[in-house]
């Protein structure tokens, strides 16, 4: 499209140019004369330029006031060109599938309503909007203090890992241009004492990074995405508007500019982020990931009730509060063994998984991370055992790492990788009611900031912060071959019994599959009718909604997907085949598909 409009604006210079050129010669003008202008080898916007050269230089020599207009004509000419340019490009507007335009709020149950009287909807996406901007405005500036008191703790250690990352690499990103499109609230949902609002974000914006050591990730330009935002309440509160004040909503008082790693009151103490006043954000969610979910498995309320009628300290207790919990210790341990710093997690594990982190951290090789994320961190079963509540957590980590043994000549991994793992998450059946928690930098014993993530000990009363007296800790963490092991040999009755297969797999071997499928199909730019019967037939069988269809689709061919792969070799031989075959419906691998497929065989696995 974009080569369209440069052929007629090209045309319509070469037109002007004559036009002038004539005039200016029957006018008695003058001549004028181009010179030599070698065109070989040179590129349109060259060209262009010449033109535009050439033609002021003839404008000028025309009498006055007929140079004034026919420089007015051409500008406008240019100016509309642009314009229409930018207009028709698929890099300056979201796709206008049902995926993306028609998206509408759905009708809030009356449940929700009736729990939370006094909600607005308005109001509600507004908040979202300030949040959005204001977050990715902090996200550029690597520093989160000024958006604190909106995120919870998980979020939160999920970016900070993120800033961590990216000053290894030496690694900035450049936001300008926002503008959301729509906000649509997606799903409601209510876990223990959390109501949960799942809200999709239709934006534009330009994004790019760029690294100052590894000049190899300098990437980015015009996006358009559509982003998932979890947001949390506890349920029947009544919400006092943290985003458009600066005031506590506990005491009224005036809370700091930067609110630091805890956003706490320094007045009375509170935290404003544990949804106990208002909607703070607990989860993002990629289109793609949104998207690909085949689901097998949800967390459903009867799982939540069944834990919930064994648990004796039922007030503070939430499945979404616990898995994000879970979510910021998992990314402590990240942290650690992306530093070499094993301390990095030591609050947060218990002192067994704590031995075994220190050991693998010295036999890891060297490495950076420049794609780290969770997927999904989920609860999934539970367990009592040596007087403790036991949840199990299942999560998928997707990566991208350079290893850097030889920092001369680091080593990139040019595919995403997925892995599945579990974490087990321990306190004490007779627990008291915490004070405080690990997770928001506060003595779970009385309440007291923390100091540093090191601290293993409260400086106020020296309670033990990893004990699972008061809190929730992580007491073992497997992956999926470790965990089915354990199964079999050490595990005490479990509450619902289900294999790790049965869980919601974000990225099962046909969710790669299809994801990368579509990938390949859009590597030429040429969409056959074969690849796409056979991409609806796929769609259909594994049972793919025509709205994830379109929406992948729609992703694809705005070059939004990238190729995922497991760690299993086996699942990954099965992939490129899939891949290979879709490659080759229409009789012909392009040159594109063929890097895609080479590129993947090449990976030392």
């Amino acid at each position: 499209m974009k080569n369209q409009h440069l052929k007629k604006l090209f045309s319509f210079l070469l037109f002007s140019l004559l036009t002038v050129y004539i005039f200016a010669a029957a006018g008695g003008g003058g001549g004028g004369s181009s010179g030599g202008g070698d065109g070989g080898g040179s590129g349109g916007g060259e060209i262009i330029f010449w033109i535009i050269r050439i033609l002021f230089e003839i404008i000028w020599r025309l009498p006055f006031p007929i140079n004034v207009i026919v420089l007015v004509i051409i500008a406008a000419a240019i100016y509309y060109f642009y314009k229409t340019s930018q207009a028709s490009s698929g890099l300056n507007s979201i796709p206008t599938s049902s995926y993306s335009a028609s998206k509408k709020d759905i009708t809030l149950p009356q449940s929700f309503v009736s729990k939370n009287t006094d909600f607005n909807v308005s109001l509600f996406k507004e908040k979202v909007r300030t949040s959005f901007k204001e977050i990715q405005n902090a996200w550029m500036l690597q520093d989160l203090s000024s958006v604190r008191k909106w995120i919870s703790d998980g979020m939160y250690q999920r970016f900070n890992t993120q800033f961590l990352m990216m000053k290894q690499i030496d690694q900035t990103n450049e936001i300008s241009d926002i503008n959301i499109h729509n906000v649509f609230i997606d799903d409601v949902e209510t876990d223990g004492v959390f109501d949960i609002l799942h809200v999709g974000i239709q934006y534009t914006m330009y994004d790019g990074f760029e690294s100052g050591k590894y000049t190899q990730l300098n990437d980015g330009g015009p996006s358009s995405l559509t982003e998932y935002w979890s947001f949390i309440k506890k349920s029947g509160v009544k919400e006092k508007d943290i985003y458009h004040s600066n005031n506590c909503p506990n005491c009224g008082g005036q809370l700091p500019a930067n609110g630091g790693e805890t956003a706490r009151c320094p007045y009375c103490s509170t935290i404003t982020y544990l949804g106990d006043y208002d909607w703070v954000l607990a989860e993002i969610t990629q289109a793609d990931d949104y998207l690909n979910s085949n689901s097998k498995f949800e967390k459903q309320g009867k799982f939540a009730q069944r834990i919930l009628s064994q648990i004796k300290n039922k007030n503070d207790f939430s499945l979404q509060n616990l898995e994000d919990k879970a979510s910021n210790g998992y990314m402590q341990m990240m942290t650690a063994f992306m530093l070499k710093k094993p301390e990095t997690a030591r609050r947060f594990v218990a002192d067994n998984l704590y031995a075994k982190i220190e050991s693998k951290i010295k036999t890891e090789p060297n490495y950076l991370f420049f794609r780290l994320y969770l997927n999904h961190v989920t609860s999934f079963d539970y367990f009592q055992k040596d007087n403790k509540d036991n949840i199990v957590l299942a999560l998928k980590r997707s990566q991208q790492r350079i290893f850097i043994a030889n920092p001369d000549k680091p080593t990139f991994e040019n595919v995403i990788t997925s892995q599945n793992e579990v974490l087990i998450l321990s306190r004490n059946i007779n627990a008291q009611m915490p004070k405080g928690s690990l997770y928001a930098h506060s003595c779970p014993n009385c309440g007291a900031p923390i100091k540093d993530t090191v601290d293993t000990k409260c400086t106020y009363c020296t309670a033990q912060l990893n004990s699972t007296e008061f809190e929730w800790i992580i007491s073992e963490w497997m992956t999926a071959a470790e965990y089915e092991t354990w199964k079999k040999t050490d595990a005490p009755t479990l509450a619902n019994n289900k294999k790790l297969d049965d869980l919601d797999e974000l990225y099962d071997v046909r969710d790669y599959a299809f994801n990368n499928m579509m990938v390949t199909i859009a590597a030429d730019g040429v969409f056959a009718k074969e690849e796409m019967d056979y991409a609806n037939s796929i769609a259909k069988k594994w049972n793919y909604s025509t709205d994830k269809l379109q929406g992948l689709l729609d992703m694809a061919k705005q070059k939004e997907l990238v190729i995922r792969m497991p760690e299993n070799p086996k699942k990954k031989e099965k992939i490129i085949a899939q891949m290979e075959k879709v490659a080759n419906l229409d009789g012909n691998i392009s040159i594109e598909e063929a890097k895609i497929l080479n590129d993947l065989k090449s990976v030392n696995w």
